[in-house]
């Protein structure tokens, strides 16, 4: 290894080590609350006995997210600035409304047409969206709400410590890809782990650019999170369809 290369490496693992010192205490407290909301999630689902929370309890579940994700905008309030305005606020309803109207439609009229999910083909502990409802996708909303206010907060504090972009970008993507890798705790298969680890890792990569190189990058990465969800929701009914021989 030349002197140069040897320098370089230096400089790189100076700037690792820079960015994990200064993002430390916003990464542990995004890690707190991560693994908080999911436990107290499935000790919930237990103590009321039931099958499926999101498709069981839509009301409870979306209120339960919501109230999580109103604790990560006043824990990370000072890293939005202006951003929380009631005017702000009230825009991004505004503009998101008519958007998750189509995607409530979507999953309410278009995904029962699709052929059903077979339970030969479907793997063990299957995932609750495969057998699920419309009604899945309420608390699946305000979950996602939950985990854009933290990804949010993440990047903006990254870009307010002067992280460059590209590093920003790169944390992004092992920070919420690895997040996922928890997926395989509640017992799911590695193939199903295993895409949405590189579906969040692609995400992550994408996301700090929708938030600090567009107008409304909340609205982006909302619906683009939203979206990936029905997508992989229609894919799902069509490669899992109940066989011919079974009908």
């Amino acid at each position: 290894m030349n002197r140069q290369t040897q320098q370089t490496t230096a400089v790189m693992q100076f700037q690792a080590g820079l960015v994990l010192r200064t993002m430390l205490p916003t990464l542990a407290l995004v890690a707190a609350f991560w693994s908080i909301s999911s436990w107290g999630y499935y000790a919930l689902v237990d103590a009321l006995a039931l099958e499926n929370g999101y498709d069981d309890a839509p009301i409870l579940f979306a209120g339960y997210y919501v109230c999580w994700a109103g604790i990560g905008l006043l824990a990370f309030r000072n890293a939005f600035a202006k951003q929380l305005s009631r005017t702000a606020l009230f825009d991004h309803a505004v503009a998101l409304a008519p958007i998750l109207v189509a995607y409530g439609a979507f999953v309410a009229l278009a995904i029962p047409l699709l052929p059903d999910v077979s339970i030969y083909r479907a793997p063990p502990n299957p995932p609750e969206f495969m057998f699920a409802s419309a009604w899945y996708y309420l608390p699946k909303s305000a979950d996602i709400l939950f985990q854009q206010v933290l990804v949010a907060a993440m990047v903006m504090r990254a870009h307010r410590a002067r992280i460059p972009l590209r590093m920003i970008c790169l944390l992004m993507a092992v920070l919420f890809g690895g997040f996922h890798l928890t997926l395989a705790l509640n017992g799911f298969t590695s193939l199903y782990v295993a895409r949405f680890t590189v579906a969040a890792s692609v995400f992550g990569l994408v996301i700090p650019l929708l938030y600090l190189r567009t107008r409304h990058g909340f609205r982006w990465a909302y619906c683009l999170h939203w979206g990936f969800y029905t997508l992989d929701a229609a894919i799902t009914h069509l490669v899992l369809a109940v066989p011919q021989w079974a009908m």
